[in-house]
């Protein structure tokens, strides 16, 4: 429209003129009229030009912006600094030489530097000395494909701590679409990291109490079959050597005679630590058999006197029952046998000769028995009374070898005890004796 405005203005004020011309030379009532219609003419001419140009003016001189997609208006940007500042994960801004150029409030403080002291440092100051190969391949490898995405890599703080990260980059171009750098993110998995090893601790521990729980099972299973079959051998050696006691010794001499009392009494003990070391396995593989029925206190506390009553003649000890009830009980009658005699024999072979003195017991509770076997022996010390219970355990070391015994015997007693659904524990002092008692529900 501007351009046709111009043109026809100007031709409007030639014509105009060309008129106002002919009406000057033109002799004639009319040649004023024609005079006057030229400057009319030429004078809209004018005014048509002078229109045109302002116009033009008005949109020639108006300034024309090229927006590029890639440019952001200051709102845009302000509003994506504001998301890389506030982050919580770790972010850098770096250039393709691996130069530091950006980072956020949150590498800082995870780094341990300051926000200048980062700047301007190349990316592998902040890598573990572990991962500087894998750092280095995966910046070649995103130079050249322009892709990182999850890779695991050790950085290193400013004092010298390391920590596992998983890093990720998208990329920064030019106006020309050329590659100058790029945004990195990187996610701390420490805890992540923790959390896998205290898995892998677990499953490491678990697989070892497995093999450990094996081994003990085998080891459980060869005891149990040594103890039997050395009880074969034992029992003939057991039989004979208590027959030889028994006949008149005829031309054997006292220290022949001393001999086969010897070989008696040993046998004897290593026939015990074979039943001893059976009945700790069956305990330990929960295969001891427990058979409950009902029966009187009295008539088992005579039959522990009875069973035990031989032990005391060497020494020459006061055996006393000094039960006060008769109430019957349903329980394993043949097993609370076996904890009474475990705990006579290691009274007698603690309490003094001539004057040593046992006394067992029973009487009634609320709704259990309990059962005690109290001695004048030596005692037990005040730092060993918390290993009474434990195996191969001896009251005083010192005593192991003039009183043998296997070790095994408070182990048993406290393992039949409790899977009988009761307690078992004790009161000593030092040269005054012990008394070991046990509960058993009615």
């Amino acid at each position: 429209m501007s351009g046709f405005g111009n043109i026809g203005g100007l031709m409007l004020g030639i014509f105009g003129l060309l008129i106002a011309s002919y009406g000057l030379n033109v002799q004639g009532p009319f040649s004023s009229q024609v005079f006057f219609l030229g400057v009319v003419c030429a004078a809209s001419g004018g005014i048509v030009v002078w229109l045109s140009m302002r116009q033009g003016k008005s949109v020639l001189t108006q300034p024309y912006t090229v927006i590029s997609q890639k440019t952001t208006s200051p709102k845009t940007e302000s509003k994506y600094k504001s998301i890389y500042e506030g982050s919580p994960v770790l972010q850098r801004t770096v250039n393709t030489s691996g130069i530091i150029l950006d980072c956020n409030p949150a590498y800082v403080k995870n780094f341990g530097y300051s926000k200048e002291e980062i700047i301007g440092r190349s990316l592998f100051d902040h890598v573990g000395e572990k991962s500087l190969d894998d750092m280095k391949k995966t910046f070649e490898a995103w130079k050249k494909s322009g892709r990182v995405e999850n890779v695991e890599i050790w950085f290193k703080r400013k004092d010298g701590t390391t920590f596992p990260g998983l890093i990720s980059a998208n990329n920064i171009y030019d106006d020309n679409g050329k590659l100058m750098g790029s945004n990195t993110v990187i996610r701390d998995v420490s805890e992540i990291y923790q959390a896998h090893q205290v898995l892998e601790e677990h499953e490491r521990q678990k697989i070892q109490i497995d093999e450990l729980q094996k081994i003990d099972s085998a080891k459980g299973e060869f005891y149990m079959t040594v103890a039997k079959e050395c009880q074969i051998p034992i029992s003939p050696i057991l039989k004979y050597s208590k027959l030889l006691t028994e006949i008149p010794h005829g031309n054997l001499d006292e220290k022949q005679v001393e001999a086969i009392t010897e070989i008696y009494d040993n046998a004897v003990k290593l026939e015990q630590l074979m039943i001893d070391i059976i009945d700790v396995q069956k305990l330990n593989s929960n295969t001891m058999e427990f058979k409950k029925a009902q029966f009187n206190i009295d008539g088992l506390m005579n039959e522990v006197v009875k069973l035990c009553k031989p032990m005391m003649t060497e020494k020459k000890i006061e055996f006393v029952d000094s039960s006060s009830t008769t109430k019957p009980i349903t329980s394993d009658k043949t097993l609370l046998n076996k904890v009474f005699f475990n705990l006579i024999q290691n009274a007698v072979d603690f309490v003094p000769t001539k004057e040593g003195r046992i006394e067992i017991g029973a009487k009634e509770q609320g709704d259990s028995i309990v059962f005690y076997v109290k001695d004048n022996g030596i005692g037990i010390l005040e730092k060993r009374k918390d290993f009474v219970f434990k195996k191969f355990y001896q009251v005083d070391i010192s005593f192991k070898r003039k009183y043998g015994g296997s070790g095994f015997g408070l182990v048993i007693c406290k393992g039949i005890v409790e899977n009988l659904a009761g307690k078992i524990w004790f009161e000593s002092k030092e040269g005054e004796g012990t008394v070991f008692y046990f509960s058993i529900p009615t």
